[in-house]
């Protein structure tokens, strides 16, 4: 804590909602305590932390797009604390982050799922298997398709070529964001083929909309 206070005084902490920008007055995190009070929490939906609502789209893109890996500390408290609230933390046996296709991995740099993932298993003390599933073909952005489109542009795009790193486990699926869920659905699906006992998923965000 004493560090954190020495690094705060050297290099302040401003909120990551562009249109605040206050410094940040909370000990851990990139958002100011007005910011991270005002988050909108989708307590509809037990697969996601918050609804895709200002500010989430401004904060995702920063942290997809714009090279805010920091942010992944931030996102994770906030799936971490929506989390306890929906499901059984201690059953989990670890935690699965949605893959990115090699060629799309290159481009960005990282993988934002992977980085959740990571930071959100550390939080709540389970082990994270990064590389549990694998994405065979580099789909179409699933954001440019209709709903059947999604689903059928997922087919066979995911596999768990290492299934007794998942066998018998219950596992949490980690994504940023969730749209129609056909994503997590295809996951799901290779996973359990593998042999998961029970996949829970779980997002940092989902968008206002029927599956």
């Amino acid at each position: 804590m004493k560090a954190r206070g020495l690094l705060d005084a050297l290099w302040p902490r401003t909120c990551a909602v562009e249109e605040c920008g206050a410094r940040v007055d909370l000990p851990e995190g990139h958002l100011c305590s007005r910011c991270r009070a005002s988050l909108p929490w989708h307590d509809d939906r037990d697969d996601a932390a918050l609804a895709y609502l200002d500010p989430v789209p401004a904060l995702v893109r920063v942290f997809k797009y714009g090279g805010g890996t920091h942010l992944a500390g931030t996102f994770a408290a906030v799936m971490e604390e929506a989390l306890r609230r929906k499901t059984d933390v201690a059953a989990l046996d670890a935690v699965v982050p949605v893959p990115l296709h090699p060629l799309r991995l290159k481009e960005r740099g990282y993988n934002q799922s992977e980085l959740l993932a990571e930071a959100l298993a550390r939080a709540i003390g389970r082990q994270c298997i990064p590389d549990a599933l694998v994405r065979k073909r580099d789909t179409e952005h699933q954001a440019r398709l209709a709903g059947d489109e999604r689903r059928k542009n997922l087919q066979g795009a995911f596999s768990a070529d290492r299934p007794e790193r998942v066998r018998g486990r219950m596992l949490l699926l980690v994504d940023d964001v969730a749209t129609t869920g056909s994503t997590l659905a295809a996951c799901t699906e290779a996973l359990v083929r593998a042999g998961a006992f029970r996949v829970v998923p779980f997002v940092f965000a989902r968008a206002l909309m029927d599956d």
